[in-house]
């Protein structure tokens, strides 16, 4: 799947509380930040929430290992704990808030991203979380997400993979209940700074 078609489908999907007769959809707006990473907003005022999606753009990582996504999702979760607001699975990480509150949630969201803390204890603990999930068939995964796709990943992996995420190879999808400058602002607040060598000096050292 494609990344427009990826984010189409994620505009759907964090509406998706929403009936059909009561959407209330304006054109989605584009544009990029400074730091190169692409935003794409779309406002509904009758959604009773704010939704933000952050996502990956394939192209920019067509030569991934097999299974190296979910991986690094399972990782995110693991380092974040428990946190209602938001999740990282598929390709992509999805928060759901009050529209009071998504401007902080949001930066929230990508102050977490950038600085999360990733060692291998918590690689270990999240890898065996995730061969648990997939033995028990309890999610759809992607059919590159098995266990020996899992089993075959190494911490070094994750590390090198998180270390290749920059700002022009994501995408910030907003939607729902949020108004358009208001959106654009809180993009800009919480990812406007932000530079792939924010985040490589919060992985921890592999072990020797």
């Amino acid at each position: 799947m494609n990344t427009i078609k990826t984010i189409l489908l994620s505009l759907l999907g964090l509406t998706f509380s929403i009936s059909v007769s009561a959407q209330s959809f304006k054109e989605p707006v584009a544009f990029k930040l400074k730091n190169g990473m692409n935003i794409i907003i779309s406002e509904n005022n009758r959604s009773p929430k704010a939704y933000a999606s952050f996502t990956l753009d394939n192209k920019s990582f067509e030569n991934k290992k097999d299974g190296i996504v979910e991986m690094l999702n399972a990782v995110l979760n693991e380092g974040l704990g428990k946190n209602a607001d938001f999740l990282f699975n598929d390709n992509s990480g999805k928060l759901a808030t009050s529209t009071a509150e998504f401007d902080e949630k949001l930066t929230d969201m990508a102050s977490k991203l950038q600085h999360i803390e990733i060692d291998q204890q918590t690689f270990n603990t999240a890898k065996a979380k995730l061969l648990t999930s997939i033995k028990l068939q309890d999610y759809d995964y992607d059919q590159t997400v098995n266990e020996t796709s899992i089993g075959n990943l190494t911490f070094a992996d994750v590390k090198s993979f998180y270390n290749e995420i920059s700002p022009e190879k994501t995408y910030l999808t907003i939607a729902g209940n949020v108004e358009l400058n208001a959106a654009k602002a809180s993009a800009k607040k919480a990812f406007g700074n932000w530079h792939n060598q924010n985040i490589r000096k919060n992985i921890a050292p592999l072990a020797r």
